[in-house]
């Protein structure tokens, strides 16, 4: 027998084996670790606009209309879900005190930092706090080195604002089954500098990418919002998918489907509700599902265990606002993440209110005048897709 009909023979055998012994294997198995992979395997691909096919054609009909159930009946569960606040603390800008040296009051704005690593860092880098810590405005989103700087959460700082109140921290972490992610965690301790910013001829016009997005609003630092409606990369993406409310104004309507209407108050209170919370709100968009809500966590986020690139907002108790983005589908050195690990990073921070925003090719952060993290769409466009909205720093 000649060694190329060896090697034909040789592979035919693997896909029969394959074909007779592994795929039954792994469809059928009821092995714990099996089952997860297999579930993890059809969620992910159901998440996708243009992968589902990765489940359907590989899983049997049953299998992954049992996955795309169990979705919609998380989506039911969160049907009465509302955020309540009591009385609110004060935001940490208006805690700061008038005879607090600009040293300390730069540590009690930003009480996540870990101030010895922060100490060192400024003392390597004088240049830094030679105009004084009001006006720190570090910014290593792009160095290969890090800068030292951790928060009490241990999280690498890569940026610091201090005019804006706000600071950026990069997350590298492990996720499920050995998997690692990474991402941005924007902390934002100025509500009110927090608003909903549409692209420029919203429902008419083609959507715009982030950085244009940002610069329309006149925003320092931004993440993608809501959903909308196109046929992937190629349509327009500027029709968002489901309730806007802009500056007090009712622009669209619910679509529903077990989705969440989530924004801010006239007090710069995040809310998580439905049409009749929403009329508290001035800046709302539709989404979800609620990942904590009013101090709790929410258990029950199995249908969204997938790994995915993921968005996601929330605040604290002192109304501080958390933008999360994470990388994922190899993108960044990132598999994405689970819902359940946003809500957990957003717990770690505080968050008593948090909501999952779009995901996938939609997760996008930027911050002075470009895309930090990276976008995973099929164009490989390092500035993302076309977005109808984002919430925005200004």
């Amino acid at each position: 027998m000649s060694v190329s009909r060896r090697i034909k023979l040789f592979f035919t055998i693997i896909i029969l084996l394959g074909l007779t012994v592994f795929y039954p294997f792994v469809v059928y198995s009821p092995n714990t670790f099996v089952t997860e992979l297999r579930t993890l395997w059809i969620t992910t691909a159901m998440e996708t606009m243009t992968h589902q096919w990765l489940a359907t054609a590989f899983f049997p009909a049953d299998m992954v209309s049992e996955v795309v159930n169990a979705r919609k009946q998380l989506f039911d569960s969160q049907k009465d879900i509302q955020s309540i606040w009591g009385q609110t603390e004060q935001t940490t800008v208006e805690k700061l005190d008038a005879n607090m040296t600009p040293e300390d009051k730069f540590y009690t704005l930003f009480e996540e930092l870990d101030r010895e690593s922060c100490e060192a860092f400024f003392a390597e880098h004088p240049q830094y706090i030679e105009n004084g810590y009001e006006n720190i405005n570090l910014d290593w989103c792009e160095k290969s080195d890090d800068t030292g700087i951790v928060t009490k959460q241990g999280d690498k700082i890569v940026a610091i604002n201090a005019q804006k109140s706000l600071m950026i921290a990069r997350l590298e972490r492990e996720g499920m089954l050995g998997t690692e992610y990474t991402g941005y965690l924007a902390i934002v301790k100025d509500p009110s500098r927090v608003s909903l910013g549409l692209c420029k001829g919203m429902g008419k016009q083609e959507g715009q990418r982030m950085p244009e997005l940002a610069e329309y609003n006149g925003a320092i630092l931004g993440i993608n919002a809501s959903g909308f409606i196109d046929n992937g990369e190629v349509a327009e993406g500027g029709t968002p998918y489901g309730y806007i409310k802009h500056d007090g104004e009712v622009l669209q309507g619910q679509f529903g489907h077990g989705y969440k209407i989530i924004g801010f108050d006239e007090q710069h209170r995040f809310l998580i509700g439905d049409t009749t919370t929403a009329e508290q709100m001035v800046d709302a968009v539709e989404f979800g599902p609620a990942l904590i809500v009013n101090g709790q966590k929410i258990e029950e986020l199995g249908a969204i265990e997938s790994l995915q690139p993921r968005t996601a907002i929330g605040q604290t108790e002192d109304l501080t606002v958390l933008m999360l983005v994470v990388n994922g589908r190899g993108k960044g050195s990132s598999m994405g993440c689970r819902g359940v690990d946003c809500r957990d990073v957003l717990w770690e921070y505080g968050a008593v209110q948090a909501c999952n925003l779009d995901g996938g090719s939609s997760s996008v952060m930027y911050y002075q005048e470009r895309v930090i993290n990276s976008p995973t769409t099929s164009t490989n466009n390092s500035d993302g897709r076309r977005l109808p909205n984002g919430f925005f720093v200004k």
